[in-house]
């Protein structure tokens, strides 16, 4: 099977990239940064297919695509998993980076899946895994604002294109994971006990989604907090939310 994976050198999706090289498929992997993939297919090099581009620039975008054709490879999973964000007030932080949100969050993601679904023919047991984030399941996120926001998107779009693509047998799933211990915004040093691994992120990741499940929400603390935010009042959920993000 070829996974192609975008933001493979970092966090959750270098840990999904070695999962899949593990169960011994081939993980075509997407990122800006030529030293880190030349690092990965060092050290996996009849398993790794490196390519280096920036998927905020849709003309890269189809250049992997051409790439893939090209090398005569069909992608079989496509996990959109590259991702940024930005703690501030919404105000404060300038627009060039809340445009980035939007474009490498959004745009990008959504880009990505219309290009990969217009080379799948015909019904085909095709899959994709979008990264959304436990944040999506909040009434918003205050210092996070613009960040929470896409990442709603991406699990609305995930449920939408579940449905539409149900009948051609193309499997969608939208993983939520929560805090996660990564280099995203520092949380590499954080604490708690309910902080995930990504490498367990991973693991989940991919058990539910060889089970056919459509929404994939890692660690037991993480299923309980989304569940419990249903009946926590809009007004109160914010204040505390903006509480946590203010000691970030």
């Amino acid at each position: 099977m070829y996974v192609l994976i975008t933001g493979v050198t970092k966090g959750i999706g270098r840990s999904l990239a070695l999962e899949f090289i593990n169960r011994g498929d081939k993980v075509i992997g997407v990122s800006r940064t030529e030293k880190e993939l030349e690092t990965i297919q060092g050290e996996f090099p009849l398993s790794f297919i490196p390519i280096r581009a920036d998927i905020t620039n849709e003309k890269e975008i189809d250049d992997i695509f051409i790439k893939l054709k090209n090398m005569k490879i069909s992608v079989d999973l496509l996990i959109n998993n590259a991702g940024v964000g930005y703690i501030s007030n919404f105000c404060t932080l300038s627009w060039e980076k809340n445009k980035n949100i939007i474009d490498l969050n959004i745009v990008a993601l959504t880009y990505m899946t219309h290009k990969f679904l217009k080379e799948v023919k015909g019904n085909e047991n095709k899959g994709i895994i979008n990264v959304s984030s436990t944040g999506a399941c909040q009434s918003g996120g205050p210092l996070f604002a613009t960040y929470y926001a896409s990442k709603s998107y991406v699990k609305s779009f995930s449920n939408g294109i579940s449905e539409e693509l149900r009948d051609r047998k193309i499997r969608v799933m939208c993983l939520l994971p929560g805090p996660t211990k990564t280099k995203f915004n520092g949380m590499e040093k954080a604490q708690g006990f309910y902080i995930m691994e990504a490498s367990n992120v991973a693991k989940i990741a991919l058990r539910d989604y060889f089970r056919g499940k459509e929404i994939c929400i890692p660690g037991v603390i993480n299923k309980l907090l989304v569940f419990i935010s249903n009946f926590i009042p809009r007004r109160f959920q914010l204040k505390m939310l903006k509480r946590i993000q203010n000691k970030k």
